[in-house]
């Protein structure tokens, strides 16, 4: 999960006004995923309870969807995820990320070609057995990517400018790196990938309507997977953030593992 600072607005929903939307967007997307697109769905166990009790009161499963879509004028990325820390282990929080890049002609950087970056993310949330819950506020990002290789590895970088929907609009800067390599005969997946954005302390309503300043926001996602079978993978996955599931200036690690299905 990238750039999900959950600083958001209280809203009364049910569960049943973030399940089905979320259900018939996933089945709409596999469907119709074209063969060429990478389509992967990881089932993760997050242990960010045992190493962040303080913030976390429950270890909890995790759903993600990834779909990476190449295609010769640029390449669509799209990554859901769904976490299953309600009661009963019922979804307490949706989160999206969508993002596309679009090749501006000619233009090259030592020879790889440049792009312009266009980013959404966004979520919804659920607190006290779904009595309550919260926004995920909307980001928008627009920039420039640039993706290179570096001794086998493939690698893209972007650095854009973010704004976030809040009752204040924040304008930021983001940068986006990643990095990921195969071995043994593409057996073995390696890869990181590391966020850093600000945002403003002002965010329009009453707590921070007289805040100033920002505060600046990182993550880092480090993940292994090992393949098992032509479809199948374990492996791990973990993150690395500060200021960004809570607002406490503190380094914190979410590790988890579990499986990993590729269409």
């Amino acid at each position: 999960m990238a750039a999900a600072t959950l600083t958001g607005q209280p809203a009364a929903m049910s569960p049943k006004s973030i399940l089905p939307g979320t259900l018939l967007a996933i089945l709409a997307l596999l469907t119709a995923a074209p063969s060429r697109a990478d389509v992967n769905v990881d089932l993760l166990y997050d242990l960010r309870h045992t190493t962040d009790p303080r913030d976390n009161a429950n270890n909890f499963p995790v759903v993600e969807l990834k779909l990476f879509y190449p295609r010769s004028f640029g390449s669509f990325l799209m990554k859901e995820e769904i976490d299953l820390d309600g009661s009963n282990h019922n979804v307490s929080q949706t989160y999206t990320e969508l993002s596309q890049s679009i090749k501006l002609g000619g233009a090259t950087v030592m020879g790889a070609p440049l792009y312009a970056h266009l980013g959404y993310s966004g979520g919804l949330g659920l607190f006290g057995n779904a009595s309550g819950g919260f926004y995920i506020h909307n980001a928008f990002n627009v920039g420039m990517e640039y993706p290179f290789q570096v001794r086998g590895a493939f690698c893209n970088a972007y650095v854009a400018v973010r704004y976030t929907s809040f009752a204040k609009p924040s304008y930021d800067p983001m940068l986006s790196l990643y990095a990921g390599r195969t071995f043994f005969k593409s057996r073995l997946l390696v890869a990181n990938s590391l966020e850093a954005w600000a945002t403003s302390n002002n965010q329009g309503d009453a707590s921070t309507q007289h805040a100033s300043g920002k505060y600046t926001s990182w993550e880092l996602e480090s993940e292994v997977w090992y393949k098992v079978a032509r479809d199948f993978s374990v492996g791990t996955y973990v993150r690395t953030t500060r200021n960004v599931y809570a607002l406490s200036n503190r380094w914190v690690v979410y590790p988890s593992f579990g499986v990993r299905y590729a269409f």
